[in-house]
């Protein structure tokens, strides 16, 4: 008996070992190990943000490893999609070390314990996929944009598409749980995150706008009334023909469909732009200057939201209706918009302010959300009067519901007079 006992756990450990000592040893090949230095003279053709370039030699059609950058000196390690028989523009479609550059001479290397390093010039590590002694045996680039780190049973240990930066590709996923989503750029310039996300929740997808000013971000599109899940989302997909195929848990799903092609949509992909809006781009590599197109906008006038959804789309205070910037409020009622409009800074005495109404008009942030209350309207004002960074209220007569606002940005005209917003205004 007492042998027996012993004997089990001696060959669990065996086998732990064994499989340890597999995984320890394999390691990639020194002819599929490799290093690339980021100098020497820049790529001549047109990119996406008017950007230099130098292009590595990864590469699948129509996709292709780079370096590049929008400022002297700070590059970001990309893929780039498009080809030069195409003399349309090519654009990034995933991004390493977004907000974190490299400067000359970094070096991106593939050594023989499995780790893809990108390093400065003085050995300062920028962005690593921490596969090291993990059993990657290869590095590939796939046809579809997926660069993958694999073992030697041909298993994923690391792939781009479990990465996404602003953009899914084809066949390309947010997970729930994984940390997974989109962030836009802050602009073409600054290669920084943006202040707008698309997320996985529980059983949505949802769309935030980071405010300055408010202390979380704002929700301004959510695709829940699209969703016939009742089980957690566990994944939604980007496939070739304009769709979202989403999946749930207890075998649930379902498909939401964009757009439907007129013709081939297998090269697109979806990204969350620097404005907000979630667009599709579609790429023909038999075209010339017209390669691209823009075969689908979350945000106009042919989707479920206009652009005047947006929270940006007629900057820091403007009135927006049928997809126009119409009008810049003010106490002396709706003047002409530019693009200069704000709201009226003001003190954070109670005597120093009043509020000017505002009638039939939304926040992009109320739409989606069910603010505060039901409450009367004197708490709400009260709310906002008592908290110094408020700078105007939005409330909803019927339903008796409060929304605060940090940031006003863009407001929306409604058929709806119940709809009202107080802006603060300074006493002269």
């Amino acid at each position: 008996m007492f042998s027996i006992s012993i004997e089990k756990p001696l060959l669990s450990l065996c086998f732990f070992f064994s499989i340890f000592s597999f995984i320890a040893q394999a390691s990639v090949p020194p002819s599929a190990t490799f290093k690339y230095v980021n100098e020497g003279e820049f790529g001549p053709y047109i990119v996406e943000y008017d950007a230099s370039y130098r292009v590595l030699d990864p590469f699948a059609h129509p996709f292709q490893l780079c370096f590049y950058n929008t400022t002297p000196n700070a590059f970001t390690l990309a893929l780039r999609m498009g080809t030069v028989r195409s003399e349309s523009m090519r654009r990034w479609v995933w991004e390493a070390n977004r907000g974190n550059p490299v400067g000359e001479n970094a070096t991106l290397t593939f050594g023989t314990e499995g780790n893809l390093v990108l390093a400065d010039a003085n050995g300062r590590i920028a962005w690593q996929t921490y596969t090291a002694n993990k059993g990657v045996v290869g590095f590939n680039l796939l046809s579809n944009g997926n660069m993958v780190l694999y073992d030697s049973k041909g298993t994923f240990i690391w792939q781009s598409f479990d990465h996404p930066t602003d953009t899914l590709l084809v066949g390309q996923s947010l997970k729930l749980g994984a940390a997974t989503k989109l962030v836009s750029r802050a602009s073409e310039k600054q290669n920084i995150n943006g202040p707008y996300s698309l997320v996985m929740e529980d059983k949505t997808m949802a769309m935030y706008y980071k405010s300055p000013n408010s202390p979380n971000p704002l929700l301004y599109f959510t695709f829940s009334r699209l969703l016939d899940v009742m089980a957690p989302l566990q994944q939604v997909t980007f496939r070739s023909d304009l769709s979202l195929a989403y999946q749930g848990a207890k075998s649930s799903g379902g498909t939401i469909t964009l757009r439907r092609p007129k013709y081939d949509t297998t090269l697109s992909y979806l990204r969350l732009e620097i404005d907000g809006n979630l667009r599709i781009y579609t790429y023909d590599d038999n075209a010339d200057w017209s390669a691209w197109q823009v075969t689908y906008a979350l945000f106009s006038r042919d989707s479920w939201e206009t652009e005047c959804q947006l929270p940006e789309r007629c900057g820091n205070f403007g009135l927006c209706q049928d997809e126009q910037c119409v009008a810049c409020p003010s106490p002396k009622g709706l003047l002409g918009w530019s693009k200069n409009c704000q709201a009226a800074k003001v003190s954070c005495g109670v005597k120093d302010f009043y509020y000017y109404k505002l009638q039939g008009v939304d926040h992009f942030n109320s739409k989606y959300t069910n603010g505060d209350g039901p409450m009367k309207q004197d708490a709400c004002s009260s709310k906002c009067t008592k908290d110094c960074k408020c700078m105007g209220y939005f409330y909803h007569t019927q339903s008796s519901r409060c929304w605060i606002a940090y940031d006003l940005k863009t407001l929306t005209k409604v058929a709806n007079s119940t709809h009202m917003a107080f802006i603060k205004a300074p006493n002269k």
